[in-house]
Parts: C-alpha cells; structure tokens; sequence
C-alpha cells in the first residue's frame, strides 16, 4: 500500500537490511561526463511486488530501471540487486534479472511472431519446459501468440515488454512502459500491464521494476518512488484524488 508520504517508500527499512528485499538503493545515482540522470535514489523491493520509478524525467526512470537489471552501473551511493552491489565492481550473475524492450538498447525483432519472440527469450534463458502459450497467456497474449511483433497495437506491445522481461524464472524484472516500443500506449492500458506483472510477481515471487511518467500508473503498483520534487508533488495529488474515489463510492 501507499503511504500519505509520496517518498514514504524510499526509506529502506531494518527488515531490508536483513535481507527480505530483492532491491534496495541508497543515494544512488548515476552522473558521468555531464550527463545527469538519476540522483539521490533511496528505495526498496521485495519479492512479490511491482515497484514503479515515477519521475517527470523519463530518462531518469529508465536509467533506474536499467540499474536495477544490472545493465547501468551507478555513479554514487549503493544498489543491490538480489545481495549484489551493482555500483560496485560485482556483476549480475545470468539470470538473475531480465529487461523488457529498451529501444536503441535492447530491441524486439518485429519480423517474428509473439511465441517466437518469447520462445526465443525463454531459450536465452534456459527456462526449459515452460510451455510459450501457457506463459503467453498471464500476459493476455495468447491469442496474438501468431502475430507479428511490428504488427501489434501498442497495449499487446507493452505486454510483450512484461513478457520478455519476466521470462526465465528471474528474480528481478525491469521494464519501461514509456518507451517508444509501446508509443501511444494508453494509461488504461498500461495501469493493466501493471495489474498484469502483480499477478505474475505474486505467483512466481519476483519483483517487478516499472519506470513511469504517468501518476495513475505508478498508483496502480504495489509502491512507488518518485525521483524529483515535481514527481513527488504529482503523485501526491493522484493518491489524494483516488481516496477521494473510494471514499465517494
């Protein structure tokens, strides 16, 4: 649940240090040769949980993101990812955390079908034995499991993001549901993507990492961070505004 405090998440608790989280951050951030991204990110997540980095920056969400999955290497403070200090020298070991669609970084090949796409990330993975179109379908997918990647509306993309990102039996999962993959993705759509990788964190025990700059999707997830005051502010009001809802029904 939410706290009143929209940063009520990013303090990382005793039971954090003991291990019952996946992810835990401390003032990490990641600024190098003028490029400034992220800044003072302090947070935790836990097996079971959807965490969203809610900032007006999209390219700070991202890159946390990414941080999480091992894929950028924070300039300051601490991440650890699954006890490993990703900031540091250590590396994820394979299979550990898996990333969704990252444009420019980490693509879909839009010439095959959506089981060949996962299928072929499962292999990558060595998740042997997982049936594609019984995995396809905890992301609603398994009626386009024929259909080509470039030929999917941006709702079914998104969820293929999810898909990719959680395949293999990983631990931590890492998507960005502003990417250009998914452009034009609605925040109907993407609050059910969310809704989606809650199912999934919940029945397989992972933690599930989701940048956005929407507030209405960041309140859809189990907690969230907000990286800069404007964020802050905005998710402040969302909570304040869904309270109202459900006091009013």
């Amino acid at each position: 649940m939410f706290a009143d405090d929209p940063f009520a998440r990013t303090a990382v608790d005793e039971n954090d240090a003991a291990g019952d989280a996946l992810v835990v951050a401390h003032d990490a951030a990641y600024c190098v040769r003028g490029y400034r991204s992220f800044e003072f990110a302090s947070f935790s997540a836990r097996a079971g949980e959807v965490l969203a980095l809610f900032g007006t920056d999209r390219v700070a969400a991202r890159d946390l993101a990414l941080a999480c999955a091992g894929l950028v290497r924070p300039t300051a403070g601490t991440l650890s990812v699954a006890g490993i200090d990703v900031a540091g020298r250590a590396r994820l070991a394979a299979g550990i955390a898996g990333v969704g669609v990252f444009s420019g970084l980490v693509d879909a090949d839009g010439s095959l079908t959506v089981e060949e796409c996962v299928g072929h990330e499962l292999r990558l993975r060595r998740a042997a034995g997982v049936d594609v179109l019984e995995y396809l379908a905890e992301f609603g997918l398994a009626t386009q499991a024929e259909q080509r990647v470039d030929m999917l509306a941006p709702a079914a993309r998104a969820r293929l993001s999810a898909a990719l990102a959680c395949a293999g039996g990983v631990r931590v999962a890492a998507l960005d549901l502003d990417d250009p993959f998914a452009d034009g993705l609605s925040t109907r759509d993407a609050r059910l993507v969310v809704t989606l990788a809650q199912r999934y964190a919940r029945a397989h025990r992972i933690c599930v990492v989701v940048a956005t700059r929407e507030p209405a999707v960041a309140c859809a997830a189990d907690a969230a961070v907000a990286l800069d005051i404007p964020a802050a502010e905005a998710l402040a009001c969302q909570m304040a505004a869904s309270s109202e809802e459900v006091g009013a029904a």
